[in-house]
């Protein structure tokens, strides 16, 4: 056998061995089921968890203007129609 005829094989068994890489990559990655990742708060930020809590007073809310359409003309077409 010569040297290109052995390095076409090896190229062969690479690239199957590829192509059967990707599809159970795939196929695992489409049937797996999706976990959720919980993190922990002390791994991003230090926190001396020495919090000063305020409480603030909600203010009343002001009652909106409410822009009311004409209703007697409605009630005049339809007397116009009769």
């Amino acid at each position: 056998m010569t040297f290109k005829k052995i390095c076409k094989i090896i190229a062969v068994i690479a690239a199957l061995c590829a192509l059967a890489a990707a599809a159970y990559y795939a196929v695992k990655k489409l049937t797996d089921k999706d976990e959720p990742e919980y993190f922990d708060d002390n791994d991003f930020f230090e926190c001396d968890n020495d919090l000063e809590i305020v409480e603030v007073e909600d203010e009343p809310e002001e009652p909106k203007e409410e822009k009311k359409k004409a209703a007697p003309k409605k009630k005049a077409a339809k007397k116009d129609a009769e």
